[in-house]
């Protein structure tokens, strides 16, 4: 108990966002969610929040019901950017109490970094629907698809079928994306930036 207090002390001289989600992670560690998201509460309207909340989130992402608790606070709200962490914490402690629907509505698919696919069949898997996790990612194919596939195998007990489904490195190689080639000066270095 000694050291959230002295975190608590440190907050009182210097209100910086590293002390609070330091002694707001360590009341989480105790229990004490409701004491966490009092001491954190005051910087979910900074420019950093994500920073205070990923402390507090990723312990309770295998419990969703305070998860849910955590992210529907009424003084956490998405800004500068930043909006994609909430919705994603929303929805994934929405699959995991059974609303999968739900989540996979408010994970906004529309993100132009993640196949939406993906990302249904993740939410599918954490509400414990295991073989309509696996019929999604079978349809999608891909190489990231078939490993995450494989996972549910096992999880499902499956594992030879596991291992025969999993890519191999030679095709997980050939699916990387390759960097285009930069072209060199006469002194071989670089012509475009960073130099």
């Amino acid at each position: 108990m000694e050291q959230p207090q002295k975190y608590a002390d440190t907050i009182t001289a210097d209100d910086w966002v590293g002390y609070r989600a330091w002694l707001s992670w360590m009341l989480l560690a105790e229990g004490r969610l409701d004491d966490a998201i009092v001491v954190a509460e005051p910087g979910f309207g900074w420019y950093d929040c994500s920073n205070l909340l990923a402390p507090l989130v990723h312990p309770l992402l295998d419990r969703p019901e305070e998860l849910l608790y955590l992210v529907e606070h009424p003084r956490v709200v998405p800004h500068h950017g930043h909006e994609e962490f909430q919705h994603w914490w929303r929805a994934w402690a929405l699959a995991g109490l059974g609303r999968v629907d739900e989540a996979i509505t408010v994970a906004g698919l529309d993100r132009p970094w993640t196949d939406p696919r993906l990302v249904k069949a993740d939410l599918l898997k954490r509400a414990g629907r295991l073989d309509a996790a696996a019929d999604e990612l079978r349809a999608l194919g891909t190489i990231k698809a078939r490993e995450e596939l494989c996972e549910i195998l096992v999880l499902q007990g499956r594992a030879d079928e596991a291992i025969a489904i999993h890519p191999t490195v030679a095709e997980q190689r050939v699916a990387e994306a390759k960097p285009e080639p930069v072209p060199l000066g006469d002194n071989g270095y670089s012509l475009e930036p960073p130099f």
